[in-house]
């Protein structure tokens, strides 16, 4: 009989205990109800730090709770990398942009832990470009070292991004750094090509067109016309059809007695320039004066009617009276 007392009475402090864990289980997950509860209303009333702060409480007391909790804390652990993505964005649109890129670092930790690879990608990209908006603002502002340092830290986490690359040209190319802008130009070109960023490409395909032809042209005036036609060829590489370049070549090698090469450049010119009369005049002088040193006379005075407008129309003008004798 006592061994049977005995046995009742283990039973019964048994079945007490286990009320009691079942008591303090509901008491974890009312409490981690009530913790969710009042994070949502701060992330109603957009108190974004408050509300993380918050459901992160939330996750570790339905940790603690166990399984019985588990719903809630998937519920709050699907909020938290959000939420600190609305606190980065706050960041960016305040343009404190440093800022910006450790509040989204953070948000890529946090999604990465939690096991969110959509949000964990998303924020990858927005953190370069929030870096390309940060480095834009220090180069707006002539700030070329602070930009460069940014555009470059940018590359470190995706090299595979074509817009630094094309900024860093620009950089280079205030520099005077023709070289060094057109490699970093060229980088620009292969990255965006690849990552299917045509509008990137472009974009640095015409800044080394135009940084070639503006160099090309400065040796023409400061009478370097081989160096010129070296610069103006190697433009040509990056659109073969620009106008101003054409048109800058056949001055060269006007300057350099190639009559043959300055028609034919003149006459591409031509067929792709897109201003007015006053625009094309330019051109047709240069074709006119190469016309007129091969001994095409009929067709250098065409010319150089055509010519005869704004800026060129006296040295047209002259050549007409003086050296065709154009009726």
């Amino acid at each position: 009989m006592p061994q049977i007392k005995n046995t009742f009475s283990v039973l019964i402090v048994s079945l007490l205990l286990f009320s009691a864990a079942n008591v303090s289980f509901a008491q974890d997950r009312t409490a981690a109800v009530e913790a969710f509860n009042a994070a949502q209303e701060l992330l109603r009333a957009s108190q974004f730090p408050q509300a993380l702060d918050k459901f992160q409480e939330t996750r570790s007391i339905a940790r603690q709770a166990g399984s019985d909790a588990d719903d809630i804390r998937e519920r709050a652990e699907a909020q938290i990398p959000a939420i600190q993505v609305q606190i980065a964005r706050a960041s960016y649109q305040a343009r404190n942009f440093e800022q910006a890129v450790t509040d989204f670092d953070k948000a890529y930790d946090l999604a990465t832990e939690l096991g969110n690879t959509r949000i964990a990608q998303q924020v990858a990209g927005n953190t370069l470009v929030v870096m390309l908006q940060w480095g834009n603002t220090e180069f707006n502002a002539n700030n070329n070292d602070r930009a460069e340092e940014i555009y470059r830290m940018a590359l470190e986490r995706n090299a595979n991004y074509p817009n630094p690359y094309y900024q860093l040209g620009l950089i280079e190319r205030r520099r005077n750094n023709l070289e060094g802008a057109i490699q970093l130009f060229d980088q620009a070109i292969q990255v965006g090509t690849a990552q299917n960023r045509t509008e990137v490409a472009d974009q640095a395909r015409n800044a080394a067109r135009d940084y070639l032809t503006f160099v090309g042209s400065t040796q023409i005036e400061e009478g370097n016309f081989r160096r010129a036609v070296e610069l103006l060829n190697r433009s040509l590489s990056y659109d073969n059809n620009h106008a101003e370049t054409l048109y800058r070549l056949s001055e060269a090698h006007n300057q350099l007695g190639n009559w043959a090469q300055a028609v034919t450049n003149a006459t591409r010119a031509l067929e792709n320039e897109q201003g007015g009369q006053v625009a094309r005049a330019r051109i047709f002088f240069e074709l006119g004066y190469a016309q007129m040193n091969q001994g095409n006379d009929s067709q250098a005075c065409t010319a150089f009617r055509s010519a005869a407008f704004g800026n060129f129309r006296a040295a047209a003008e002259h050549h007409m009276e003086h050296d065709l004798s154009c009726p």
